[in-house]
């Protein structure tokens, strides 16, 4: 990646400006005073072409320009986020000399205006210059996000996209990649497709998993702790969720879930299963990125024996008395106390039991060419090694990838 120690060096030493949280509806006119007290005149909003049509969207558009903001548009194009609308958007922003961007939508989106953030104000022509960690030297133009999936861009330090010149899937991370603020509107959220929700709250989840299983949380117990709450906000009402597809507190809830699964990641960077699904999307494809909790719940069979303690705990202190069909649970009105290899193979049940329910036609298998299992591995343990994850070594790590 980029810088000499490593990423917990490297973090350590950021400073992360404070971010504005806006969680009710309705706050357009809030919103709007402190894009002016943040100076912003000439603003860029960035839609999908689907979400741009949305008459709460359009609504909110209106009213930043009855503030006086002047607006310009990008349309994203790609179903994946790729380096091919960072540029189109970037030579949008650059063109009409904007200041400020406002975006509407899932992960997607907002990486792409993260990276337009960050490349305007560094001066970047090409956005793969910036991949690794420490590379924006300016904080970036001002970022407002309105979430439309459960997902962690709203409140990480994470950018990645698709770079269409060479094929590979570039991760960028950086303190300055925090958008200042972060807007979770069910009025608008409540648009998204129910299995979109579903999945980015899982791929949540499953971050604030790998972040629990850093090693360096020990020495950062309020990041961990964010981690936890996303654990317990998603394992608690993901399947309310799917059930209830219109109730607009879930979705607050589930929301607010991967704000903190987002800032947990800041401390602690990427997991193992996070840096896999990147190289696979890299060789396969960016549909490799659906899964994700996929190949977590493999890597936690297969290095069970080493993340039995923390996945025990994760599931009897957050996750236990959530009763569900066919997992395990109560027993004759009294509850059944497991010992720790029984909590941990509930908890990866579990998680299994989700992915299922947000993915019923995915595949039981990847198609993973077993010639490419000895390169995949390196990459990954590579990668791993800067964020001062040594746990699973080249051997068990090859062996789990073949279980893929």
């Amino acid at each position: 990646m980029a810088t000499k120690g490593g990423y917990n060096t490297y973090v350590n030493e950021c400073a992360y400006e404070n971010q504005s949280f806006y969680f009710e509806k309705g706050q357009d006119a809030r919103i709007c005073a402190e894009l002016r007290m943040l100076g912003s005149k000439r603003v860029l909003i960035i839609s999908s072409e689907t979400v741009s049509s949305y008459k709460n969207v359009v609504d909110f558009i209106h009213k930043i320009e009855a503030e006086g903001f002047r607006t310009f548009f990008y349309t994203r194009r790609s179903t994946y986020s790729s380096s091919s609308d960072i540029l189109g958007a970037a030579s949008v922003y650059r063109e009409f000399n904007c200041d400020t961007i406002v975006v509407f939508g899932g992960s997607i989106d907002i990486f792409c205006a993260k990276m337009v953030s960050g490349m305007v104000v560094n001066n970047i022509k090409e956005p793969s210059e910036l991949s690794g960690y420490g590379k924006l030297k300016k904080d970036i133009s001002v970022l407002c996000c309105v979430g439309m999936d459960n997902s962690t861009a709203i409140s990480s330090n994470i950018a990645e996209f698709r770079d269409e010149k060479t094929g590979r899937w570039v991760t960028v991370l950086s303190n300055y990649l925090v958008p200042q603020i972060a807007v979770v509107d069910t009025d608008i959220a409540m648009r998204t497709y129910t299995k979109d929700s579903i999945s980015s709250a899982l791929d949540s989840l499953v971050t604030a998993v790998e972040c629990s299983l850093m090693p360096i949380n020990v020495y950062n117990p309020v990041h961990k702790a964010c981690a936890h709450d996303a654990i317990s906000l998603v394992a608690d009402n993901l399947m309310n969720m799917k059930k209830y597809p219109d109730d607009a507190f879930l979705r607050k809830k589930v929301a607010t879930a991967g704000i903190y699964a987002g800032t947990a990641v800041r401390s602690f960077g990427l997991g193992y299963a996070h840096i896999l699904t990147n190289v696979l999307k890299t060789r396969y494809g960016p549909e490799y990125g659906t899964y994700y909790p996929h190949i977590m719940s493999n890597l936690l069979e297969g290095s069970f024996e080493l993340v039995k303690g923390e996945i025990s705990r994760i599931y009897n202190e957050l996750v236990k008395d959530e009763v569900r069909p066919g997992l395990p649970g109560y027993e004759s009105h009294l509850v059944r106390y497991y010992n720790e290899h029984e909590s941990a193979r509930a908890f990866i049940e579990i998680l299994k039991g989700f992915y299922r329910a947000a993915n019923p036609d995915a595949p039981w298998r990847l198609n993973i060419d077993q010639n490419h299992v000895a390169g995949i591995c390196e990459e990954v343990r590579a990668t791993a090694a800067e964020f001062g994850q040594d746990m699973i070594d080249l051997a068990l790590l090859q062996k789990i990838v073949t279980t893929l």
